[in-house]
């Protein structure tokens, strides 16, 4: 019986093949992370607005359930029916052009500053959105519609909308300054860089959550005060409105 022998220059080679799959192993690691860093460093903002439209839907579909059952007030139900045919009739109409403009910023090489002003619309509509919800809200705090748990599911909904809305405006009207050579109008004790990222101006918004003042984030000229003064009394108002639907809802 011949029993085979491996020659010893085969078994040198095995080390040696290890480490150079090894090194395949991580250099494609780190590659792929590197390519999902730069997806998202690029395309946050279309990412972010997908998930807050997302949110818009469904508090669309749960205005569409309600106007199933009439309120006794013809001011609140004439406002709920609003939401009602944005959601039926104007929503099938921008979803399609918001999932155009989406596929566009991901896939299409569109120069910077098509970019940038399809990014803007995209984010305008969801602002517009977020106004009429807010009025929508505190017209139901005047005027209570027949289900206390409605106007509650609202708010969830409504308030990480609010806050991400608001964290993408700071971040958009800071950035758009410095590009116009004015520099910053914000300044934020959380980061030293001359431009924070994203994140910092995200971190401003949410603290309103914690805090009635934002200490740590602040404006430089009178309009970047004012944003700040509008976010709070907002911030304010969606929170009162929150305790006192929570309040109720305990008490029912």
């Amino acid at each position: 019986m011949v029993r085979s022998v491996c020659p010893i220059s085969n078994l040198a080679t095995v080390p040696t093949s290890c480490k150079w799959n090894s090194c395949l192993l991580t250099f494609q690691r780190y590659s792929n992370s590197f390519i999902l860093k730069r997806f998202l460093n690029r395309n946050w903002e279309v990412l972010l607005l997908f998930f807050v439209k997302a949110l818009q839907v469904s508090s669309g579909d749960l205005f569409l359930i309600d106007t199933k059952e009439a309120t006794p007030n013809s001011l609140l139900n004439n406002a709920i029916a609003l939401h009602a045919y944005l959601f039926q009739h104007i929503l099938p109409v921008t979803l399609p052009l918001l999932v155009g403009a989406v596929f566009a910023c991901f896939f299409l090489p569109l120069s910077p500053r098509w970019r940038r002003l399809l990014i803007d619309a995209m984010f305008l509509l969801v602002i517009i959105r977020v106004i009429i919800s807010f009025a929508t809200m505190n017209l139901m705090i005047l005027l209570p519609p027949a289900d206390r748990a409605f106007l509650f599911s609202q708010l969830l909904l409504f308030l990480p909308c609010f806050l991400l809305v608001w964290g993408w405006i700071y971040w958009r009207v800071d950035t758009y300054s410095v590009s116009l050579g004015r520099g910053r109008i914000f300044t934020s004790s959380t980061s030293g860089d001359d431009i924070p990222s994203p994140s910092d101006y995200f971190i401003a918004s949410f603290t309103s959550l914690l805090t009635l003042t934002l200490d740590n984030f602040n404006g430089k000229t009178r309009f970047a005060r004012i944003l700040i003064f509008l976010h709070g009394v907002m911030m304010w108002d969606v929170l009162a409105t929150t305790l006192s639907r929570a309040i109720d809802l305990a008490s029912a």
